[in-house]
């Protein structure tokens, strides 16, 4: 890591960077002191859907019927309104997964740590699911929330998700890339004329670079 670095997940800069001129500072700070749990650590807010999408994948069904009749178990229970929240909406998220995607047919492969560096800020890019179909080694960002992402934000995503992956030496084609919005069920590819020239992902770091301190 660069020192004194800037760091920042790829959907924060996607958000940023594709979002109006006025409230770019607003929406960084969401990012910048990432305290609650819909902000950037999605992962984490949803480490148990993550984890029964990648069993199911596996074959392992038992285990993600079991998790599902336990997240509804656990949240009838469940005092805490956030902490039943958080369990019913990695339940939602299973299940929309399994209905709009758990018929592809996917090998999950070992996760990558991934980087974009422009200047000082570091851009993580870690895919969610990586996975060989058809015998081709693919990245995935799945979208776990109840509401698809916002226009642009996925474009700047899968950008950064490819170069990141080229980076790394990884043989990832831009069609390779994908974002799965699993509530509504669309599916956004990388293109196959490919991604725009490196450099529009380098302007989109200046320009948060540009924004830091005010945030």
């Amino acid at each position: 890591m660069v020192s004194n670095s800037i760091q920042i997940s790829m959907r924060g800069l996607a958000e940023v960077s594709a979002t109006d001129p006025k409230r770019k500072v607003t929406v960084l700070k969401k990012f910048k002191f990432n305290k609650s749990d819909e902000s950037v650590g999605r992962s984490n807010y949803y480490v148990k859907a993550l984890s029964a999408i990648k069993r199911h994948h596996k074959g392992d069904h038992a285990y993600v019927t079991k998790l599902l009749g336990d997240l509804v178990s656990e949240a009838l229970v469940e005092t805490d309104s956030r902490k039943r929240a958080k369990l019913l909406n990695n339940h939602r998220a299973i299940s929309d997964y399994l209905k709009n995607f758990g018929s592809r047919n996917l090998t999950v492969c070992h996760g990558k740590r991934l980087y974009f560096t422009a200047q000082n800020v570091v851009v993580s890019a870690q895919p969610d699911l990586v996975a060989e179909e058809n015998g081709q080694l693919k990245l995935f960002k799945l979208n776990l929330g109840k509401d698809d992402y916002a226009g642009g934000v996925n474009s700047i995503l899968l950008h950064t998700l490819h170069e990141a992956a080229n980076i790394a030496g990884l043989a990832i084609m831009p069609k390779d890339v994908e974002c799965l919005e699993v509530a509504s069920g669309s599916r956004i590819v990388g293109p196959k004329t490919g991604f725009p020239p490196k450099k529009f992902l380098e302007g989109a770091c200046a320009e948060l670079a540009a924004i830091w301190a005010a945030a």
